[in-house]
């Protein structure tokens, strides 16, 4: 009798598994999550932000009245941006009419009116230009248009310009135009630049 129980139990299972299997139910039809897009758009008012190395170190102080976030083409753009690139290091502060971050890219373009400069002992150097790239991973700064620069006794007009954050180099490019006025720490406003 036992062994009979037994029996009828297991046909029993067996007949619930192969009717299961036959007729599922909707319990059985698996229900995936529908997450929301993780990319969104975004905007800041009166904004400030650190950029750090992998070493902790801040690479780029940011500021300005708006940013704005577009989250299909993962671009920042910034309204008359104030920036100061390695203020610990190469330290080169600025300001633009416009910036736009290019996340993808890891590269910062500054666009109309940009003005570009760098304390030095014998005086600040102004770079102004109407377009500038930082590039972040590669440790440049680079004008592809016209770029000027003035310091205490010297001027320079160039059609494109570098600077390599590593060794604080500044290389002028494309009809390089100059005056040099060595030990002259005053330059005379009236005097008339190459090319004006």
């Amino acid at each position: 009798m036992k062994r009979r129980v037994v029996l009828a139990a297991c046909l029993a299972l067996v007949l619930v598994f192969v009717v299961r299997w036959q007729f599922p139910d909707d319990r059985s039809k698996r229900i995936t999550a529908n997450l929301p897009d993780s990319r969104f758009d975004y905007a800041l008012t009166d904004f400030d932000a650190r950029f750090r190395d992998p070493e902790g170190r801040i690479e780029l102080l940011l500021s300005g009245p708006r940013l704005e976030h577009d989250a299909a083409t993962r671009i920042a753009t910034i309204q008359t941006p104030e920036f100061h690139v390695e203020p610990q290091g190469a330290d080169w502060i600025g300001r633009a009419d416009r910036g736009l971050l290019l996340r993808d890219a890891d590269e910062m373009v500054l666009e109309g009116n940009v003005v570009l400069e760098h304390p030095g002992p014998d005086g600040t150097v102004t770079v102004t230009t109407e377009r500038l790239h930082h590039h972040l991973g590669r440790r440049t700064i680079e004008a592809p248009g016209p770029v000027e620069m003035t310091r205490p006794g010297t001027f320079i007009r160039a059609g494109r310009l570098q600077i390599r954050l590593d060794d604080d180099t500044v290389e002028f490019f494309d009809h390089v135009q100059g005056e040099l006025l060595p030990g002259r720490i005053d330059p005379d406003p009236e005097r008339v630049r190459p090319g004006s």
